[in-house]
């Protein structure tokens, strides 16, 4: 049934009951006192927000290595590449 707030009709919005540890707890009365956030509620629809679009962008990435045609071996020049680029990252230098 819709509900009137400051005279705009709107429907009810569902709500849910999630329980969190204590430090999961702290984690969002962080977010609250920092005032990005005005309420948990808010919280956790962003968090949700930002998850649909991780998983989105995944399978795009999926769909991309799919299109992109046959696997081919990596030679161990590619493993070279690739090992020098995961501890660039690890070093924080990307």
């Amino acid at each position: 049934m819709p509900i009137a707030n400051n005279g705009v009709l709107r429907a009810k919005t569902p709500t849910m009951n999630v329980s969190l540890t204590d430090a999961l707890r702290e984690v969002v009365d962080e977010r609250l006192r920092s005032g990005l956030y005005g309420n948990a509620s808010e919280y956790v629809r962003e968090l949700i927000r930002r998850d649909e679009e991780a998983a989105r962008q995944l399978r795009g990435l999926y769909q991309a290595g799919i299109d992109s045609g046959e696997a081919a071996p990596m030679s161990e020049e590619d493993w070279a590449v690739l090992r020098t680029v995961a501890r660039s990252h690890a070093a924080g230098q990307v």
